[in-house]
């Protein structure tokens, strides 16, 4: 709701789905004030009459699945997001500029694993405050890095490709 409390109604170019309707992009947004329980005469949220922490009305957005792995893979955003600095971008393809979203990788195993074999670990500088804390744990392999004995330690070095990561 952060842009769309702002953004009350479309006005950019047409957006055609692949069936040639268009679509009306200002129903579009009333349907995600419906879901929040914002209220966009007032300004506000509706009131939260029945004391379960929402606003009146809210309920969860139904969304169709677009990115979707099988049952046994396990995937976890926020280690991908937030220890490895991974841009949404990366997977999903840039989807702020999609105007319907699609599967952007095909996200298979082959996929996954290499890019685990490319994507190099930002360890932290100690001398700068720069890089990523979380890989404190792998200090022989900053040892490595500074020594010359490596030039980049990869996701692959660290376990990224221990089948127990990703499968159970």
């Amino acid at each position: 709701m952060n842009c769309h409390v702002a953004v009350k109604e479309y006005k950019g170019d047409p957006i055609i789905r692949e069936d040639g309707r268009e679509v009306n992009g200002t129903a579009e947004i009333k349907k995600l004030y419906a879901y929040a329980g914002w209220n966009p005469d007032k300004g506000e949220y509706n009131p939260d009459n029945n004391g379960d922490g929402l606003p009146d009305g809210s309920r969860p957005i139904e969304w169709v699945r677009i990115h979707n792995l099988p049952d046994h893979v396990y995937f976890n955003h926020s280690q991908h997001v937030k220890v490895g600095n991974v841009q949404c971008q990366t997977c999903h393809g840039n989807v702020q500029d999609m105007d319907e979203v699609y599967q952007f990788a095909d996200l298979s195993m082959g996929w996954c694993v290499n890019c685990h074999r490319e994507t190099k670990v930002d360890f932290l500088n100690k001398e700068t405050g720069e890089g990523n804390r979380f890989y404190g744990i792998y200090e022989k392999f900053h040892n490595d890095l500074k020594n010359k004995k490596m030039d980049s330690v990869t996701v692959e070095h660290i376990g990224g490709l221990d089948c127990q990561k990703c499968h159970y």
